[in-house]
């Protein structure tokens, strides 16, 4: 037992020996990542991209003087260069770079309009970038709800024009009412004769208005109530008929004709309100608030971090396992191997656990310098922390010995390194989301550690979780089957004459 520890353990030291007289390789697995997170983290800007926009505007059409005035308030985003007439011309300057997105205003849209047709702003830009096309793409939406409500909000200025003048016929039916009211209280025949027919005309008449000039005030009530103030009207219009009747008992018409007094009190009021409503707050009732549950707030280059430390630990211990027996292969130390009393076990445990050594302490650096330097927030503990690491570790390198033993030449061996870190780039959820693939392609995004360990570290991280044991028994799974298959093979080479 004491032999194989020593025979297992002078691998370990003779692999950490061997890193550490490469200082500059050491230094650049130090202060290579860092460097890149630090300028990642200086240079990134979540600031809104500013285009210069150029509008394209038929020189007899009306809408000039309303892009003219509309495009010197549409905010930061947009740049404006200035109204062109000739489509061509703004073509050339987009093809040219003089301009980032070209907006073609339609020339008569209120005749689009009256034929049940939607006026279209057409948006031109030369972007190929998804992400672009779709920034430009949810800009052009944004901008046309904006001019929608502009719109909305100038006819809601009329509706309350045609709500001021619906008050005061309020008024004068409310006036009638009460008068029809005292008139019936008195049984004064004459008076109930003309002051109901008064009231029936003024109602009539407050009907007609509130079904014409009241229309957008009507759409609004109708979308949070469920009685609209035409609707009442025509009730009570309905109910003035009765008054003046010899069939119905002059109490019942009285207490009817207080009915429609007291209806009329609160429809004024209701207008009263409508009046006093922003137009703003008419055109746009609801609006989003979004926010997280999370401990803090997450920042670009903060949800970035633990992803790229697993990206680079995964490189690093594939990269440092796949060079290790091959190159022993090609300068002949296997022959020492074969002829000493050490075995298999001992040469591949003794390598893993320096190099697991070595990684350990690199990414325990790396981390060190992410918190304490970039700010990045260690919401769980670094218990969860190290575990995880470790895990993703374990499973690196026994891919990196696996990659090792299969290869003829260290070309070979880096070859196959570079292949998973660009497997890893675009298929374990570093910059795109896994839901975005085919399930199919799926499959090959969890046979790579780093997908395990962008999620585990994530969430210890930056939401303060407990590492998932599935995914964290899923990584050490693939760490025990890939150092089998290692050691199997190992075996296979070292018996090799």
């Amino acid at each position: 037992m004491v032999q194989s520890l020593i025979r297992t353990f002078a691998f370990i030291r003779k692999e950490i020996i061997g890193i550490l007289r490469q200082p500059r390789l050491v230094l650049s697995f130090i202060l290579g990542p860092f460097l890149i997170l630090l300028l990642f983290g200086i240079g990134y800007r979540d600031d809104p991209r500013i285009l210069r926009t150029v509008f394209v505007v038929e020189e007899d059409s009306p809408m000039v003087p309303f892009v003219e005035d509309y495009a010197a308030r549409l905010g930061e985003q947009i740049d404006s260069r200035g109204i062109v007439h000739d489509p061509a011309e703004a073509d050339r300057m987009l093809r040219a770079g003089e301009a980032d997105l070209v907006v073609v205003v339609p020339p008569d849209p209120q005749t689009q309009i009256r034929h049940n047709e939607q006026a279209t702003l057409s948006l031109y830009h030369r972007e190929i970038d998804p992400y672009e096309v779709t920034y430009l793409t949810i800009l052009g939406n944004n901008y046309a709800e904006a001019i929608n409500r502009d719109v909305l909000m100038s006819a809601i200025d009329r509706s309350k024009a045609d709500a001021r003048d619906l008050r005061e016929k309020v008024s004068e039916a409310r006036q009638a009412a009460s008068a029809a009211r005292l008139a019936l209280e008195a049984n004064d025949g004459q008076e109930v004769r003309e002051t109901t027919g008064l009231l029936e005309q003024n109602l009539e008449l407050l009907t007609l208005s509130a079904g014409t000039g009241m229309a957008l005030l009507a759409g609004v009530e109708s979308s949070v109530e469920t009685d609209t103030v035409q609707a009442r009207l025509e009730r009570l219009h309905e109910s003035s008929g009765t008054l003046g009747s010899g069939t119905t008992p002059i109490a019942d018409q009285a207490q009817v004709a207080a009915g429609i007094e007291d209806d009329l009190t609160e429809i004024d009021g209701l207008l009263t309100d409508y009046l006093n409503l922003d137009s703003r707050i008419v055109v746009s009732p609801f609006r989003a608030d979004t926010s997280s549950i999370a401990a803090t707030g997450i920042q670009a280059t903060d949800y970035f971090v633990p992803a790229v430390i697993a990206l680079l630990m995964q490189h690093f211990a594939v990269t440092l396992a796949g060079l290790s027996i091959v190159r022993e292969r090609q300068y002949g130390q296997i022959e020492l191997f074969r002829a000493s009393p050490v075995t298999p076990f001992q040469t591949l445990i003794g390598k893993y656990l320096g190099y697991l050594l070595f990684t350990i302490i690199l990414g325990a650096i790396l981390t060190w310098l992410a918190v304490s330097v970039l700010g990045v927030p260690m919401l769980g503990s670094w218990q969860a922390y190290a575990l995880v690491m470790i895990a993703l570790l374990c499973a690196s390198l026994s891919l990196g010995f696996f990659f090792s033993i299969s290869a003829k030449t260290d070309s070979q061996a880096i070859q196959a390194a570079m292949l998973v870190l660009l497997a890893s780039i675009f298929f374990s959820g570093f910059f795109l989301a896994l839901y975005r693939l085919w399930e199919p392609v799926q499959a090959l995004s969890w046979s790579l550690p780093v997908t395990y360990g962008i999620d585990l570290l994530q969430s210890v991280m930056l939401r303060g979780e407990n590492p998932n044991p599935l995914l964290l028994g899923g990584l050490f799974l693939f760490a025990v089957i890939f150092l089998g298959v290692d050691w199997w093979r190992l075996s296979q080479v070292m018996r090799q004459r």
